[in-house]
């Protein structure tokens, strides 16, 4: 059945718009499912779009959308647009700025994404229409992505109408698809650059299609037309196809001979494309005439343009009018050109399809003819900058990165195109083998391309998603008589119900040898079920079975992973389609900053200074657009001058701040509030496969070409990682619950108030401003600290030892104090490890400490890259070490990052030579005594040695970080044991753990990656696990045992220090 629309009469000489108002349509099962699944994708896009703080990206487009409001706006390539800032701008306009409507202009986009399977309804059918639709509304990534504001979801609406003009116009040859054609392909120019990767994927697969006609018609004119005949033939003409195409009018006699009547219907839309891209990609001329000497690398460029040498974006006062007319010129030889084969091919269709396209793509890259400089930005530039930033491989993803995004979230389509590929690619037409074309080439070119990234999965969602509606269609076709809707119910749904049992089942039982032999048996039970169930049918039955369950199998995993991702912790990124998201405590901070604003009467005048470091200023100045006060600089020298109400500042200046204010006696804000304001995917998977395609290049007689083809190496990694590593367990628990088991990397911020200001209630106080005094966490638990420049505060606390009177030194990497507290956590006393801390640029990040029987105190500054001594009153005494000379093998006193320090009996300092793989040990004096292992991951070897301690009985615990162990040395550094430590190897660099010999003969280590601190006999039995639920450990790091046993644990994110009590 098919809906269809039956009209009343009109009267003689009614309006179409009349006869649209009177019809009727006939609602029916098809009809019915449609309403339910734009229900659902209308509601998945557009349900509270504004609760998820904006990503960095996203606040740049909604601060540019909204200036464009302003008539500030202008294109530039590195945001790429302007289509969808335009759209945007449009939104605001219409509904005011807000989170939520700086997302709407997606969610429209990726709503009418959903609805464009429709315009391929008579290539797919009613059946296989339905599923592209149900496919792109329910999908993880494109869900995800149209509710974000970037411009893929854009480009993907785009894509997807140029597949269905295109595809409309091969099967009706009417004019209008192509005109269609034409202006999806503006549309999709005007928003991103990488739709140049989806036409080379096009324009390569039209060419050789025509090519395939051509060889049919020239063989069917011969009476030879066999398969082998027309293969060989096909691939002799590929080459050239497009040529053939372009210069049709052009070839009489040679159409003649070879028996070409007409272009074929590809070779019309070939030609479109390639014209309207010719004058886009005028820009790859500058290379030949570089390479002649005609111009260097900084002429012909726009008026903005990347600099390689600066490696940055560089702007000129003005144009030169030199540089613009040898581009005019430039632009006029291939706009002629292309004009030309146009106007020869079809003059009316070529004019009104690329006179339209030309329209809207000047239009939108001049802000509607108001910024003249976008007739250089785009046709030139976007192609200009685009091809520049290869080299800079933005995310440093590896080789591998989509092989892991598209199994783990459209593992559903991709499991049903890659289960009916025999249909698709051997038995299905030109259509189904375009669709793999498309897959296969959008996949391998997003791979090659020098930035990967999580939303360019938008670019492999679509297109196996209307792959596998194929699949689903010709597996119901192959159905040839179907059973009543009645018979048929039962069978689906036992069928569907059986495979998610099963699934169920094999997810999450646990591992082991024994468990998977039961995994095994019950996909043996749940396929000989299905198979009973399908007999009475009979085997033509089986593709549509076999979707069913596959269906029922993922369907429910698919969804969950979409809700997690979208919903559940949309601005928590444990997942890999997240990358760099702003945290919600931004939202957070800006509602407290309009509480003060209300609290103080200044309103929006009030003054507030941004750190600008490390692209800090984003997404604050959407966030702060409102504010006319606010002053964006860089804090890296220290607090700037001014008169502010609110300071944000980046954790990495945040002791320089505190340092300034110190300095001043300025005492204006009380502690301030730290919070993470970007965090990150852990991305630990970078180092498991070292080699693969595309890096380097392999020699083909004169030529150098990309290397394509995995090496023998590269396999080996594999084939390791998968039968004798845990890749296999890691990879199926994250497709299940899709958790790194990891904490987010992070950029850790600080927002500082007025001292007097409540955050709590948003109103003035007056609080006295004094150290803190020893507190408690909500459990009960003691603790002292807490982030702040007062005396007894801190920003970042590393380590923390005690001496024999039960006095607790810590220190302190961020501010670089070392500070001393009573036993009860009393603010005592406290130093600068720095030689002169009025200094700016003396560099010094202490992260070890250790306390010697005398009361000496030793300070390991590890990029200081020197060891400090300290008396008991903390007064220096002695320094020694110096950073390490890469040009030579180090020598006894070239310390690579000395990360930790401890004491042996004898008064001797042993310390860990971090970056060189070794433990150095000295006199309390700084005089050598002798080196300890190398670099290694053999016994008594090291790779990363961090935290260091020396038993009672002698022995030496060392934390080797990389190699996921403890190792145990006896007193002369002589290797004795070691036993593993599972979450250790993280390469963040705020990811370094300690150690600690505990009295009754067991070690604490802690894992600041996972926010645990573990205790473990020496044999690496695991005894006790401090992980509290409630009120988490925020990046444990050093540890220290109390004479009743209890731990202190340092916590380097909250800045403090908690008591624990072994359970």
């Amino acid at each position: 059945m098919t809906p269809h629309a039956t009209a009343r009469t009109s009267p003689s000489g009614a309006g179409a718009f009349e006869r649209l108002l009177q019809a009727r349509v006939r609602l029916n099962w098809e009809v019915a499912l449609y309403v339910l699944i734009f229900a659902a994708a209308f509601a998945l896009r557009f349900w509270d779009l504004g609760a998820r703080s904006l990503h960095h990206d996203e606040s740049i487009h909604a601060q540019w959308s909204w200036g464009l409001l302003k008539g500030n706006y202008r294109h530039d390539p590195v945001f790429h647009g302007p289509l969808y800032y335009h759209v945007q701008a449009a939104v605001f306009y219409l509904f005011g700025a807000s989170d939520y409507t700086a997302r709407v202009s997606a969610a429209i986009f990726g709503m009418a994404l959903t609805a464009l399977p429709l315009l391929l309804r008579r290539r797919l059918g009613a059946v296989g229409t339905i599923a592209a639709v149900a496919l792109i509304a329910f999908s993880p990534t494109l869900v995800y992505y149209s509710r974000f504001f970037r411009e893929d979801i854009y480009m993907a609406f785009f894509t997807m109408l140029m597949v269905a003009a295109m595809w409309r116009y091969l099967a009706e040859g009417r004019d209008r698809w192509l005109i269609i054609l034409a202006l999806a392909f503006a549309g999709s120019m005007a928003t991103k650059e990488a739709t140049y990767l989806t036409l080379a994927v096009f324009l390569l697969f039209l060419d050789v299609y025509l090519a395939t006609l051509l060889a049919a018609s020239t063989l069917e004119g011969q009476g030879t037309n066999t398969a082998w005949r027309r293969a060989l033939l096909a691939i002799g003409l590929a080459p050239w196809a497009w040529a053939i195409a372009a210069l049709w009018p052009f070839l009489g006699f040679v159409r003649r001979r070879l028996n070409w009547d007409e272009l074929p219907r590809p070779g019309a839309a070939l030609v479109l494309l390639g014209t309207l891209t010719v004058p886009l990609i005028t820009v790859l001329l500058r290379g030949p005439l570089e390479s002649m000497g005609v111009v260097d690398k900084k002429q012909l460029v726009c008026r903005c343009y990347w600099d390689y040498d600066a490696g940055d974006v560089v702007c000129r006062p003005t144009h030169p009018a030199r540089d613009a007319l040898a581009m005019g010129g430039l632009f006029a030889i291939t706009t002629s050109a292309a004009a030309l084969i146009g106007l020869q091919w079809r003059p009316k269709t070529w004019a009104i399809a690329a006179g339209s396209a030309a329209l809207v793509y000047l239009t939108l890259m001049t802000s509607l003819w108001t910024n003249f400089e976008g007739l250089c930005s785009g046709p030139w530039g976007s192609l200009d900058y685009w091809i520049s930033q290869q080299d800079v491989r933005r995310g440093g993803q590896p080789w591998f990165y989509y092989y892991m995004l598209m199994p783990a979230y459209e593992f559903l389509p991709l499991a049903i195109a890659v289960g009916g590929a025999w249909w698709s690619l051997v038995r299905g037409d030109a259509f189904s083998r375009f669709l793999w074309f498309w897959l296969v080439g959008t996949w391998l070119v997003l791979s090659m391309a020098g930035e990967k990234m999580p939303w360019l999965n938008t670019h492999l969602a679509l297109p196996v998603c209307i792959l596998a509606a194929w699949t689903v269609a010709r597996a119901w076709r192959a159905w040839e008589s179907p059973p009543s809707l009645r018979r048929l119910l039962p069978l689906l749904l036992s069928t569907g119900v059986i495979a998610l049992g099963a699934m169920a089942v094999i997810a999450y039982i646990p591992g082991g040898p024994l468990f998977n032999a039961a995994r095994a048996g019950v996909a043996l039970v749940a396929v000989a079920m299905i198979g009973l169930a399908i007999a009475p049918y009979g085997w033509r039955a089986a593709g549509t079975v076999a979707v069913v369950a596959v269906v029922g199998a993922l369907a429910a995993f698919s969804l969950r992973t979409m809700v997690m991702a979208v919903y559940e912790r949309g601005d928590v990124p444990k997942d890999l389609l997240i990358y760099t998201q702003s945290s919600p405590q931004i939202t957070d901070i800006a509602d407290q900053i309009d509480q003060l604003a209300a609290a103080t009467g200044k309103g929006f005048a009030l003054p507030i200074a941004v750190d600008s470091t490390d692209s800090f200023a984003w997404p604050w100045a959407w966030y702060l657009r409102d504010y006319t006060a606010v002053a964006y600089m860089d804090f890296t020298a220290g607090l700037p001058s001014g008169e502010y109400a609110v300071l944000l500042v980046n954790q990495s200046n945040a002791a320089k701040v505190n340092d300034s204010l110190e300095q001043a006696g300025d005492v204006r804000y009380g502690s301030p509030i730290p919070y993470p304001h970007r965090w990150w995917f852990d991305e630990t998977y970078r180092p498991a496969i070292t080699t693969g395609p595309w890096t380097g290049h392999v020699e083909v007689g004169p030529f150098e070409l990309p290397n394509l083809v995995p090496k023998r190496a590269t396999w080996e990694t594999i084939g390791s990682g998968i039968f004798k590593g845990r890749w296999l367990p890691t990879v199926a628990g994250y497709w299940r619950d899709h958790d790194p088991g990891r904490p987010s990397g992070s950029v850790d911020a600080l927002a500082y108030f007025p001292v007097n200001f409540d955050p709590a209630t948003g109103n003035l106080t007056s609080r006295p401003v004094e150290p803190p005094k020893p507190t408690a966490d909500r459990e009960g638990r003691p603790m002292f600290g807490g982030i702040g420049s007062l005396p007894g505060q801190f920003v970042s606390p590393v380590d923390v030892e005690t001496d024999s009177a039960g006095n607790l030194y810590v220190i302190d990497r961020a501010s670089r104090k070392l500070q001393k507290f009573d036993a009860a956590g009393n603010f005592v006393a406290s130093a600068d490890v720095r030689t002169n801390p009025a200094d700016p640029n003396e560099g010094a990040e202490p992260w070890g400490l250790e306390v010697g029987p005398s009361g000496t105190i030793i300070v390991a500054d590890t990029f200081g890259w020197r060891v400090r001594v300290f008396d008991r009153d903390l007064k220096p005494v002695t320094t020694f070490g110096g950073p390490p000379d890469t040009s030579k093998a180090p020598g006894p006193y070239d310390l690579y990052g000395p990360r930790d320090a401890a004491v042996d009996a004898e008064g001797n300092v042993w310390v860990t030579d971090t970056g060189h793989g070794r433990v150095m040990v000295y006199t309390v004096g700084g005089q050598f005594l002798r080196q300890v292992g190398e670099r290694g991951a053999g016994q008594g070897q090291f790779d990363e040695p961090v935290g260091i301690d020396i038993a009672s009985d002698g022995s030496v615990l060392v934390a080797d970080m990389y190699n996921r162990r403890v190792q145990i040395l006896d007193s002369r550094g002589n290797y004795v044991g070691e036993f593993r430590v599972d979450g250790w190897g993280g390469q963040d660099v705020k990811d370094k753990p300690y150690v600690r010999a505990l009295r009754n003969g067991t070690v604490a280590v802690s894992l600041p990656a996972l926010n645990q601190v573990r205790v473990y006999n020496r044999q690496g039995q695991l005894l006790h696990t401090i992980a509290p639920s409630e009120e988490p450990l925020n990046r444990p790091y050093g540890i220290v045992e109390t004479p009743d046993g209890k731990l202190w644990v340092s916590e380097g994110g909250s800045g403090r220090l908690r008591l624990f009590t072994l359970q």
